[in-house]
């Protein structure tokens, strides 16, 4: 008589249990997705490897993507660099810059040069005890610019600065004295000095918020400490891009493309000296295609251009449209890479086009007057002793009788070589095709001195 009620009660209490069991794991789900984060991203140095390069700017780019789409409240940037390229370094400081998210810069030992201009797009600066900050003169590289850096690249970086301590709320006189050696503060720095403040000295004079031995006193004293920390690493592909756009790197990535592709272009087949060149040039615009800085457009370009040299070389006798458009394609391919990583002026990706430019024709000029006369290049057959290639002079009138004669190639024609024509031996040379030793070869015409021949149908 008394069971059902006393069930009744059971269920109810059990259903209210669930229910609250339900209701408190909701809340514990909502607040662990809720918790409010912050990302720790390191902007250092790696050794002989790269600074601030596009490697790195890719990485800042794709930290501050996430970091948004996690809805964290802040981001910090732990920096110790001595710099590096200005124009990845302002892509970078945009990127800050036009965040929503509070920015905080950690100077974790030094923050020289670009490493400056990083630290000052954060809204807030922390220095570690033994951090410097300063010395932002920009160079260029060239032994000029050691001496007296260009005018017009300190004017538009003076200019940059100050205006980014104007939006940040420091003083840009300070920061500008870094970048500007005419710049005189009294009892801070002299004519003909570059500025570089301690951390304390940072503090005094407002270059810096405060000062914070480790992760744990930036977190407090710039009121984060109760946020989960996401740290944030280099992705392999990052690391690699990192290494090829560093400024040391692209210039060697440059000569062994460029060096393999015209060596194989000049000998028959396909060997080492094009697979590196073809290697090299996948690097040089892959790295940049890792990065997010250049599409495929640009490779497909130099392909292009290479497969036209190619041809006005090996197929089309003389040298017109097709290698005019070839060189044009290289060029054009090597502009769109530089000009969309040379954000500062439109004119360092032109002198460095320039650069590049006179880079090929170093090499190309090297492999036609240096290579015949090294014995590796003879063994492959390309060039013969003096005495192979003497023609008596009593046959030269003669050379328009010899239009459909029969002979053998006692060289490599690789296009030009030593042929034998009844009984003779002559210099000839072929319309771009590539005949082996001892083929049967047929004069085909005749054009002064010069013999073209080719293979004999048939003949292999």
């Amino acid at each position: 008589m008394y069971k059902t009620p006393i069930r009744k009660y059971i269920h109810r209490i059990l259903f209210l249990a669930a229910l609250i069991v339900m209701l408190c794991s909701a809340l514990l789900s909502s607040s662990v997705a809720q918790q409010q984060k912050v990302f720790w991203v390191p902007l250092k140095d790696v050794p002989d490897v790269g600074a601030v390069e596009w490697g790195l700017a890719s990485f800042v780019h794709r930290a501050l993507q996430e970091a948004e789409r996690e809805g964290a409240q802040a981001i910090v940037f732990e920096i110790d660099t001595f710099g590096g390229r200005v124009d990845a370094m302002l892509f970078m400081q945009d990127l800050i810059l036009k965040s929503p998210l509070r920015s905080v810069a950690f100077v974790n030992s030094k923050a020289w040069s670009a490493g400056v201009f990083l630290a000052l797009s954060c809204e807030t600066i922390a220095m570690a005890p033994d951090g410097t900050v300063g010395a932002a003169e920009p160079r260029g590289g060239g032994q000029e610019d050691a001496v007296s850096p260009d005018p017009k690249i300190v004017s538009a970086i003076r200019a940059q600065i100050e205006a980014l301590a104007e939006a940040r709320g420091r003083d840009p006189l300070l920061f500008a004295a870094m970048v500007d050696r005419t710049i005189v503060i009294e009892d801070l720095v002299g004519e003909g000095e570059l500025l570089t403040l301690t951390a304390s000295r940072a503090l005094e004079r407002g270059a810096a918020d405060f000062i914070a031995r480790n992760r744990q006193e930036v977190l407090e004293q710039a009121g984060l400490e109760d946020m989960m920390v996401v740290d944030m690493e280099p992705s392999w592909s990052e690391s690699l891009a990192r290494f090829l756009t560093h400024p040391t790197v692209i210039p060697l990535l440059l000569l062994i493309a460029f060096g393999g592709i015209f060596m194989e272009i000049m000998t028959p087949g396909f060997g080492l000296p094009g697979a590196a060149g073809l290697i090299a040039m996948v690097l040089f615009f892959g790295g940049r295609y890792m990065a997010g800085l250049a599409g495929l457009e640009p490779l497909l370009l130099f392909l292009v251009g290479v497969i036209l040299l190619a041809l006005e070389i090996l197929v089309i006798p003389g040298f017109g449209v097709a290698g005019v458009s070839g060189i044009g394609a290289l060029v054009a391919s090597l502009y769109l890479v530089l000009r969309e990583t040379t954000i500062l002026l439109p004119e360092v990706a032109v002198t460095q086009l320039l650069f590049y430019i006179g880079m090929m024709g170093v090499v190309l000029l090297v492999l036609l007057v240096w290579l015949p006369e090294n014995p590796i290049w003879k063994r492959l057959g390309l060039f013969k002793k003096e005495e192979d290639k003497v023609v008596p002079e009593e046959t030269l009138m003669n050379y328009p009788s010899l239009v459909g004669k029969n002979g053998v190639a006692r060289s490599v024609l690789r296009p030009a070589g030593i042929a034998e024509i009844e009984g003779k031996r002559y210099d000839v040379v072929t319309r771009g095709e590539f005949i082996e030793q001892d083929e049967a070869i047929l004069v085909e015409e005749v054009q002064g001195n010069r013999i073209i021949v080719r293979r004999q149908k048939g003949g292999g």
